[in-house]
């Protein structure tokens, strides 16, 4: 068979065999770098929405130059699975040769890659913008990324207390005792069952918001100095975890990609109310990386990272995966 001629398939767990959350983290820094740096095409991506199902696809196709191959993810949200006992998300990033443009490789994550990658960008941010030494974290949510983002952040900073707040107050009970039981077993830090989103917060060094929410669940009275938020759960119009005073708050705002986040993000909203203008964004992310643009400056400045997910994520993940499941000899060609 011509290599032309055959596509290797990864499933979940052979992806997973091959990538740790360090690992993740590192390359997914390189990948902000090169968006930065002038050599990551990465095009607007598109939505579908699936309203009758109750379901959302984002499609991300991202290119960086020089990289061998390049990347289309297709990630799916059907919020009404759990009632068919399904999982919520799914997708697959396809990999093609950026010679020729044949099909290289499936690798059909489930969506693990995405939260990985989203997880890693949290702790890019944190690393860049919060303080060195952090005693108190809030999580705002319970789902895979409040504890994916908790997992990551602990690579890249130590603390002594995790407060958790679950904005579904139908199932809060059930899944705030779930999140501490799993995290204790992660995590080597008290975890505390905050009553509200405000007991949480307040005197939080770092505070993460992984929802769905779609009106603000955080307060700008709420945060104090030195405060670095990484807020992640709006990466569509009509989601919003922050008030719009929490970033006029803030003495530094970074975001992924303002031309995305502008469109998606919190600053999205706040830019709409007129709460800020574009000119009160700081950098871009890849910016303060590569040392273009400055990061925290002092441990009274308060930091938001706006993170709507790009490309380029997919792109060094996926690469990284590929390159990794070659070596090992793992995964399935199938004839196409």
């Amino acid at each position: 068979m011509k290599p032309e001629n055959r596509v290797l398939v990864l499933t979940k767990e052979e992806i997973k065999s091959v990538l740790t959350i360090e690992d993740t983290i590192e390359v997914v820094e390189e990948g902000f770098k090169a968006f930065n740096s002038g050599r990551a095409v990465v095009p607007f991506p598109v939505a579908l929405q699936v309203p009758d199902h109750n379901g959302d696809i984002h499609i991300k196709p991202g290119y960086i130059k020089g990289y061998d191959t390049y990347t289309v993810k297709i990630a799916s949200g059907f919020y009404d699975n759990p009632k068919l006992n399904l999982p919520t998300s799914h997708g697959m990033l396809l990999l093609f040769d950026s010679k020729t443009g044949f099909p290289l490789c499936f690798e059909v994550d489930r969506c693990y890659l995405t939260d990985l990658r989203t997880a890693a960008a949290g702790a890019v941010a944190a690393r860049a913008l919060s303080k060195k030494s952090v005693s108190q974290v809030a999580v705002i949510g319970t789902g895979t990324q409040a504890r994916l983002q908790i997992e990551a952040l602990s690579k890249v900073r130590k603390f002594d207390e995790l407060r958790v707040w679950e904005p579904v107050q139908s199932t809060c009970a059930e899944r705030v005792k779930q999140y501490v039981a799993d995290m204790k077993k992660i995590l080597n830090a008290k975890i505390v069952a905050a009553r509200t989103a405000e007991e949480a917060v307040v005197g939080s060094e770092i505070v993460v918001t992984a929802t769905m929410a779609s009106s603000p669940l955080v307060k700008a009275a709420w945060i104090g100095k030195g405060t670095h938020i990484t807020a992640m759960g709006s990466d569509s119009p009509e989601k919003q975890e922050l008030e719009t005073a929490v970033l006029a708050k803030a003495d530094k705002i970074v975001v992924d990609s303002l031309k995305q986040c502008a469109g998606l993000g919190e600053v999205h909203h706040a830019l709409s109310d007129g709460t800020i203008t574009e000119k009160d964004i700081h950098a871009e992310l890849g910016e303060i990386l590569l040392g273009k643009k400055k990061g925290r400056e002092s441990d009274d400045e308060i930091t938001i990272c706006d993170l709507t997910g790009i490309a380029v994520q997919d792109v060094v993940t996926s690469q990284l995966v590929y390159e990794r499941a070659l070596k090992k000899k793992i995964g399935t060609y199938v004839s196409v």
